[in-house]
């Protein structure tokens, strides 16, 4: 999936802003974090990444942040391999394809597009179950084409 285009600092301080939240220095290194290419980490990561790089966060700190974020729309949480929380730099509605042997994750490809069947997907599980579905979406498990070989 072709990712949005980066928010600039004013925007993701309104954004914050209009939601009652401030934009704190631990939300600003770790946006900043997220802003340097496509990204899925999980917060342990995160931290020592962090705090290699010199900065000062407690680990709560973090996770604290992370879900803050997640809730603003600036980044998107989703389940990885061992079922931890994995963050997402792109936080628009997309799938992953998450490798069984090195764990590593990425976007599915742009040429996959899921918005015809997640929609199709969602209806017929709305029809079925009588649930309301939010977001249908679609991690898909496999090896990845470095592990193949």
């Amino acid at each position: 999936m072709k990712q949005r285009a980066v928010k600039t600092e004013a925007e993701i301080r309104g954004l914050l802003t209009s939601r009652g939240l401030r934009y704190s220095r631990p939300r600003a290194l770790i946006l900043s974090y997220f802003r340097e290419d496509a990204k899925h980490v999980n917060a342990e990561t995160l931290y020592h990444t962090l705090k290699a790089r010199g900065n000062t966060l407690s680990l709560s700190t973090v996770y604290l942040n992370l879900g803050v974020l997640k809730e603003a729309g600036l980044v998107r949480e989703f389940r990885g391999l061992a079922g931890e929380l994995v963050y997402d730099s792109n936080a628009s509605l997309h799938g992953h394809l998450i490798c069984k042997s090195c764990e590593c994750v990425v976007d599915l490809p742009e040429e996959v597009s899921l918005g015809e069947a997640q929609q199709d997907l969602k209806l017929r599980v709305e029809t079925v179950s009588g649930w309301q579905v939010e977001a249908p979406t679609l991690d898909l498990y496999g090896i990845c084409p470095g592990c193949r070989k």
